[in-house]
């Protein structure tokens, strides 16, 4: 679970990015039952609790084959859950022909026999209760600062629906590329490449 320096977290001035654990299932549960929570994430519609464990365990197993995964986001000032953010892996299709490429968050949703990419994907959710204080933008930097400095990873990108105007903010404050498009589930989403440093 070692993170940085014999650590089992990174952090930030107002936030703690640990793993997530088992405990977290509640909090998730509640905020991935959360139309607006949901619309822009996984399969824009809200998850059911078997979904969210599913998801859960998902993540915690990806902790023995990932360079870092989604990470729990704690506010330092009162200890509360408010949320996620981490590297997670994207697949992309290679040679897609006219069409858009498709791309999944997961390699067992991959057809057979076709050749994909794969990718570091920075991304985050967090509690509808916590939008608008810049909690996004604060773990969002510290995790890509984590891939370029720790990691050593070459690039990351983000991928954000076209109408999530919250992640777009994010994306300008940090002076994202648009790396063209892909095609998700039934929904188009753009690609985000991070700059070398923010």
């Amino acid at each position: 679970m070692t993170l940085e320096r014999g650590t089992n977290f990174i952090e930030t001035e107002r936030l703690l990015l640990r793993r997530i654990v088992p405990a977290d299932f509640g909090f998730f549960a509640r905020i991935h039952a959360d139309p607006d929570v949901t619309r822009f994430i996984g399969p824009g519609r809200p998850r059911t609790a078997g979904e969210s464990d599913d998801w859960l365990r998902s993540t915690i197993a990806s902790y023995d084959s990932c360079a870092l995964g989604q990470l729990a986001v704690v506010r330092k000032s009162d200890g509360a859950l408010i949320g996620r953010c981490g590297l997670a892996e994207f697949v992309v299709e290679v040679n897609a022909g006219p069409g858009l490429p498709r791309a999944w968050f997961q390699r067992s949703a991959v057809p057979p026999g076709l050749a994909v990419d794969l990718e570091p994907e920075l991304g985050y959710t967090f509690d509808k209760a916590c939008w608008g204080n810049g909690y996004a933008s604060e773990a969002a930097r510290r995790v890509f600062d984590y891939a370029i400095r720790v990691l050593r990873l070459p690039r990351a990108v983000s991928v954000i629906h076209p109408d999530n105007a919250a992640s777009l903010r994010v994306a300008r404050r940090f002076a994202l590329e648009r790396d063209g498009s892909v095609q998700m589930d039934a929904a188009i989403c753009e690609r985000y490449l991070w700059p070398a440093t923010i």
